[in-house]
């Protein structure tokens, strides 16, 4: 089984915001068939942000080939999971997640890991699955453990599964295939973007963060340089390794999430699209 190339919309945000309807288009010509979105505003939009109701995404969807494999959607609670449910059965949706959590205690990360259980198992009645998404802060750890393996030990595989973005594995200090074996069967997409050859900023992002102090949303930034990340291909990351290792455990998707280029939005995704094609074991 070959891994299939993704995009996470965030990675052309300020072309979503203009026009998410010709962001797409554009994306899709490029050649990303297979679409991640990212919304903060659940709550007043179940779907994937920007005001596009399930019709005009269904229609969308049509008209460009493309399909909408995941998104990372907040909040997901007693108010808005219903909604989210019913909007994303219509458009085929398979995986749900955030893009982010942050933890204040070790207690907490236990209540965050039975909501991810909750929500896994409320998607997992309508068809789909539930994704933990990583930075590096999940690599921080809690009781002589990495938060992220707390919650991949506190959670239930039927429910919950993983979408590991590399790179910040990467800068949390680890050996991103050895995360994957350690997920397993439990890693279904990877986020993949690429770290700058000409970075000044330390690859390990713990040598200038006091591993003792957890990382907040306030706090999640400081320190970090938007020149660190690159197109996939550019850099530094033994990106083949990763795809190699994804395809031996099963995982589905390989999807490009470009937190910040140098670049326009549109071209910046452009070259990563003709770095993929070079790349063995991806499924076009």
């Amino acid at each position: 089984m070959a891994m299939k190339v993704g995009i996470q919309l965030y990675s052309v945000r300020d072309e979503m915001k203009k026009d998410p309807i010709n962001a797409i288009r554009q994306v899709a010509e490029i050649g990303y068939k297979n679409l991640e979105f990212a919304s903060s505003s659940a709550d007043t939009d179940p779907g994937v942000g920007f005001g596009v109701d399930a019709d005009t995404m269904l229609k969308l969807l049509d008209e460009t080939g493309a399909k909408l494999i995941s998104g990372h959607i907040r909040p997901i609670d007693e108010n808005t999971i219903d909604a989210i449910i019913a909007y994303h059965e219509k458009v085929g949706t398979k995986y749900l997640g955030q893009s982010a959590d942050f933890y204040e205690s070790y207690d907490h990360l236990m209540e965050r890991c039975a909501y991810y259980n909750w929500v896994g198992k409320r998607l997992a009645e309508h068809g789909m699955q539930f994704l933990i998404h990583n930075h590096y802060h999940e690599f921080q750890k809690l009781n002589g453990k990495e938060i992220l393996y707390h919650i991949m030990d506190n959670t239930d595989p039927d429910y919950v599964s993983f979408e590991l973005d590399t790179f910040w594995s990467m800068r949390g200090g680890m050996e991103p295939v050895e995360v994957m074996k350690r997920l397993g069967s439990r890693l279904k997409l990877v986020h993949q973007k690429d770290f700058s050859k000409t970075s000044t900023s330390p690859i390990n992002l713990w040598t200038i963060k006091d591993p003792e102090k957890l990382i907040s949303r306030e706090t999640f930034g400081e320190g970090m340089d938007p020149k660190d990340f690159c197109e996939i291909g550019t850099g530094i990351m033994d990106i083949q390794s990763i795809i190699d290792t994804a395809n031996g455990l099963g995982a589905e998707y390989i999807v490009l999430e470009q937190d910040h280029t140098q670049l326009t939005q549109m071209e910046s995704v452009r070259i990563s699209m003709d770095s993929f094609k070079k790349f063995n074991g991806l499924d076009w």
